[in-house]
């Protein structure tokens, strides 16, 4: 485990009563839906909340002993990458779309630092993380027919069958 991304798990795990001081940052993160099957597409909206100033956003997956760092084009990286650069605070919610590639729950953690900021480090945040979950469970496999098992009882019922219409059964006249 990097350094870097021992100090964003503590960081993100220390949420507790420093984070708590930091103002909400001036985006919110959606996602629509929040279940998808893995391969499916979801939709990431970045709400502006207003004010003043522009940031880098970062959208990271928390609580992870690995940094990884959603990329604008829909990947994972472990080095810092952000989401977008240079964001103003005030316009029209920026919409996307992103394809969810790994099934399991997944904590995006939406991280908003001045221009050029570290997302790493925790004294370079003005705000307060925000963490919204992705469920993508992994698809269930169906049993595999297993033939050789199945081919004993094939050949008794068969067997049985046989036996009642060639005798007469229970039912003879």
């Amino acid at each position: 485990m990097s350094a870097a991304a021992l100090a964003l798990l503590l960081s993100l795990a220390a949420a507790g009563a420093a984070e708590a001081a930091l103002p909400s940052p001036p985006f919110a993160l959606d996602v629509t839906p929040s279940r998808v099957a893995p391969g499916q597409p979801v939709q990431l909206e970045l709400t502006r909340r207003g004010g003043p100033g522009v940031w880098d956003i970062y959208l990271m997956w928390a609580f992870s002993p690995e940094a990884a760092f959603l990329t604008p084009e829909g990947a994972w990286s472990p080095r810092p990458v952000a989401f977008r650069v240079r964001v103003p605070a005030a316009g029209p919610p920026i919409i996307t779309r992103w394809v969810v590639n790994r099934a399991g729950e997944i904590p995006l953690a939406l991280v908003v630092v001045e221009p050029g900021g570290d997302p790493l480090a925790r004294f370079t945040w003005t705000f307060r993380p925000e963490i919204t979950w992705v469920s993508a469970p992994a698809p269930s496999v169906p049993a595999p027919l297993d033939a050789g098992t199945l081919a004993p009882l094939a050949v008794l019922t068969l067997l049985g069958c046989a036996l009642i219409l060639l005798t007469g059964g229970p039912f003879r006249a």
